[in-house]
């Protein structure tokens, strides 16, 4: 059973669309998402720290299809991140944002 979960979760993948560019988001499973949500939060502030997000999903878990374009956060748009900010904590929260139009769902066992 337990090999079951761990390859649902490592088959969980979305493909989104932004700014007419076409990326697949791997899920990068349940104890990486555990550990970088401990570094998300300041704990003094309360604030989201989507830098460190960012940083790690266009590094772990946005992967181009169709192009050679791989975002970073020097080299996206103002607009496009703020994209990123809305798809990616919703990503990895086991859903995409339907205004963002996923394609080609391919999960197994999610939802």
């Amino acid at each position: 059973m337990a090999e079951n979960l761990k390859t649902a979760v490592s088959l969980y993948c979305e493909t989104v669309e932004v700014n007419g560019k076409l990326y697949k988001l791997q899920h990068p499973g349940n104890r990486a998402w555990l550990k970088l949500k401990q570094t998300l939060v300041n704990i003094s502030t309360k604030e989201f720290d989507f830098e460190k997000l960012l940083d790690y999903a266009f590094e772990h878990c946005v992967f181009p299809e169709g192009h050679s374009f791989e975002p970073n956060i020097d080299n996206i748009s103002l607009s496009e991140s703020e994209s990123w900010e809305v798809i990616l904590p919703n990503f990895f929260r086991g859903k995409v944002d339907n205004k963002f139009k996923p394609k080609n769902k391919t999960s197994e066992g999610t939802n």
